[in-house]
């Protein structure tokens, strides 16, 4: 089935053919702004919208009192309930909690109009304290009173009751690692439009992941009929994790739209994004390893410390994703990870590319080099002595996942062979500043074991072939994947197969795309699907033919698609099949990464040489396709590593609130890089398919911050802070670094 094929979607999506939420507005069209909090955290807080709603073309000034909206849950992700009182009101009503939470909502004739309005809003408070950092949150002052404590997730042990005894092995390392909180930056911010039709129905455009899931969020706090609501997913700009959340904005708009009777939009702005955004990562672990001289690892102690933020909601799912994956890649006798989840007055979190995966990865990774150079070894002989075999597979970590196939020693050896370690040690000796880094990261791929996905296909009278999938389009390339599989099924050209998707009308069903799992179970959906629909036209042309299927000469007999489809059709048949596929279980892709770096000791300038990256994602189902989503996801873990983090001052205020502030990596800092691939087939699904779109993200920032620390070890440099390097400050690294290297505080 692999195989590549020009993508149907670039040339729409290159050639200004798109359609994107921002570009739908129907006549009448109202726009919505937010007024929104500039301090971390009050209590006692009254709004006054009397100035905004005296500016012409203003329709409406609302607050929460005037909405009364149902409060956003409080969980732990899929669903979990996370402490009752810590839930989420759509508008501020007596609290605030952040910097950017919305205190109203200006509706006017011009989004201009609306922004300028929001900005008459005043609010009344009494200043409360703020908990700046997740350190503070344990034993501060509670964001929810009646929840007694900032603790989400009191500390819990995995496995019950395990307490390693690290202290009987002669070598014994530990390291405390913070991956920063990052903004997830899409090329298209949020946009949402919500808009009653004449038919008494409303129409919800939004750049989403999750159609499905909106519609019922939307109809539950805004008190809506589900046969009323139709939810459209666009072409999408970008969504990494941000656009499968439950904005309190989301809400508001929709009843706006219903309670004005016209069609409401709402732009989000590139500030909004960063301030009042979902933010990604904002972990704090601690790893300690032990073991013996001669590199074997027997037993690791990590502990969690998770922030989400705010509010409780998708994020606080991301440190239990974490900890599943913390044990790595490695066979460890014995292991223990103890993880807490605490809110602070910052933004709240959200699942953003890799998902609690990178932040494993980066913990284990560093840790197992800290080991190697302990006991004086190489890193690599450390790992290939330590990782879990082809020969143990299945294996069950003590987390709990269950590593369903593959060679990781291959995938290191391979990265390493591509890597060039020969022309590293040649540089090195030359007297250049670099050094070589590598990670083997797992990856856990398609979310919920028991989550399903929809897919149908329908083969019409023509000939013509319709594909249907729960699973939306947010720039994969599904509409050409998709078309691909079913048309591979079928034995039909893809031309001949149109792919339906993101619109809760004309699907019935579907999870989303996220947690890499659209291939897993929308592909497997679509192509299990299309392989009953060739049976039912097997069977339907052996009886044209009057022959058993089983005598059939070649694939229908000498008969075309269309002429069995309208013979079926002619005597009131139907060619279609549908499915709500669920894999089961998990499927765990793996791979290696090796950075090579150089550094100059003057301006502490971090340039990467090399970016080597070896993926196992089963059966590649488009090489092209996959090799894009690996080189953007490398693009982001670079970005982790060397350019991007959110960063708050001590009274809980964004200081990276838009791109001049927030540095984001630009085309001539993309690295030349070099990847192999390994194929281990999954086995939980029919297309043998692993999640592929976030594999770089997780392997890239531990190699190349083990390779910076390997050119700068020689100097006595044992530690160092994601981001790396910050260009145009002059302050390379938060940590001591060579005399002659540059370094500032922020």
């Amino acid at each position: 089935m692999t195989g590549h094929e020009p993508r149907r979607e670039d040339a729409r999506l290159l050639n200004g053919g798109a359609r994107y939420t921002g570009d739908i507005r129907p006549d009448g069209c109202l726009h919505a702004a937010f007024a929104r909090s500039r301090v971390a955290s009050a209590t006692a807080v009254s709004v006054d919208v009397a100035a905004a709603r005296g500016l012409p073309g203003v329709v409406a000034v609302l607050t929460a009192a005037d909405l009364d909206l149902k409060d956003i849950p409080a969980t732990l992700g899929h669903g979990r309930p996370a402490p009752p009182a810590m839930t989420r009101p759509p508008l501020v009503r007596d609290r605030i909690r952040y910097v950017g939470e919305p205190l109203a909502v200006v509706v006017a004739t011009d989004p201009y109009l609306a922004a300028d309005a929001a900005a008459l809003v005043t609010a009344a408070y009494e200043p409360a304290p703020v908990v700046a950092t997740p350190a503070a949150a344990e034993g501060g002052p509670p964001l929810f009173p009646e929840a007694g404590s900032n603790l989400v997730l009191p500390a819990v042990t995995i496995p019950e009751g395990a307490d390693p005894d690290l202290d009987r092995w002669p070598v014994r390392v530990a390291v405390e690692l913070v991956s920063p909180r990052l903004a997830p930056t899409p090329m298209e911010p949020i946009s949402f439009l919500a808009a009653p039709g004449p038919d008494g129905r409303l129409t919800i455009y939004c750049g989403h992941q999750a159609p499905h899931r909106l519609k019922r969020q939307m109809c539950d706090l805004v008190g809506l009929d589900p046969a009323a609501v139709r939810v459209v997913v666009p072409d999408v700009g970008g969504a990494f994790g941000m656009k499968a959340q439950l904005y309190p904005e989301y809400p508001v708009v929709t009843a706006c739209a219903v309670r004005l009777g016209r069609p409401v939009a709402w732009d989000q702005t590139r500030t909004e994004q960063f301030e009042s955004g979902t933010h990604g990562r904002g972990a704090y672990e601690r790893v300690e390893l032990a073991g013996t001289a001669d590199g074997r690892i027997r037993a690791a102690r990590i502990e969690i410390l998770g922030d989400v933020g705010a509010y409780p909601h998708n994020g606080s799912a991301v440190p239990l994703f974490m900890r599943l994956m913390a044990q790595g890649a490695y066979d460890i006798d014995e292991v223990a990870v103890t993880t807490r989840i605490v809110v602070t007055n910052r933004a709240p979190t959200a699942p953003y590319r890799g998902a609690g995966r990178p932040e494993a990865a980066y913990g284990m990774e560093r840790a197992v080099d800290a080991y190697a150079h302990a006991a004086g070894l190489d890193p690599a002989q450390v790992r290939l002595l330590n990782l879990v075999r082809p020969d143990q597979m299945p294996f069950r970590t003590h987390t709990g996942a269950l590593y369903d196939g593959g060679d990781y020693a291959a995938a290191l050896r391979m990265a390493l062979d591509l890597a060039g370690t020969g022309e590293v040690e040649a540089w090195k000796a030359a007297g250049e500043t670099v050094g070589l880094g590598m990670c083997v990261y797992v990856e856990r791929s398609n979310g919920d074991p028991a989550g399903t996905e929809y897919g149908s296909v329908t083969v019409h009278p023509d000939g013509t072939v319709v594909a249907r999938s729960g699973s939306s389009a947010l720039g994969q390339g599904h509409e050409s994947v998709w078309s691909r599989v079913v048309g591979d099924a079928l034995r039909v050209p893809p031309s001949t197969v149109r792919v339906v998707q993101g619109d809760t009308d004309a699907v019935p069903a579907g999870t989303g795309s996220f947690a890499s799992r659209s291939a897993t179970v929308g592909g497997s959906a679509l192509h299990n699907c299309a392989t009953a629909v060739r049976e039912q036209l097997r069977d339907a042309a052996a009886k044209l033919l009057g022959v058993p299927p089983g005598e059939l000469a070649g694939e229908l007999g000498g008969l075309s698609v269309a002429e069995v489809a309208a013979a079926v059709y002619a005597e009131g048949g139907r060619l279609f099949a549908e499915q709500e596929f669920a894999s089961g279980a998990q499927n765990f892709p793996y791979g290696a990464c090796v950075a090579v770096v150089a550094v100059d000791l003057d301006t502490g300038l971090v340039t990467l040489r090399r970016l080597v990256a070896v993926d196992d994602c089963g059966v590649v189902l488009d090489p092209l396709v996959v090799e894009g989503q690996l080189e953007g996801s490398l693009l982001q873990g670079v970005a982790q590593a060397l350019f991007e983090e959110v960063v708050y001052d001590g009274e809980g205020r964004p200081l990276t609130t838009d791109l001049a502030t927030y540095t984001l990596p630009t085309a001539p800092d993309a690295p030349g890089y070099v990847t192999g691939r390994l194929v281990t087939p999954a086995p939980s699904n029919p297309l043998g398919v692993k999640g592929a779109g976030e594999a770089g993200c997780i392997g890239a920032p531990p190699a190349i911050v083990n390779a910076v620390l390997d050119a700068l070890r020689r100097y006595g440099v044992t530690d160092l802070r994601m981001p790396l390097t910050r260009p145009g400050c002059g302050r390379p690294f938060r940590a001591p670094v060579p005399p002659r290297c540059r370094r500032c505080s922020r």
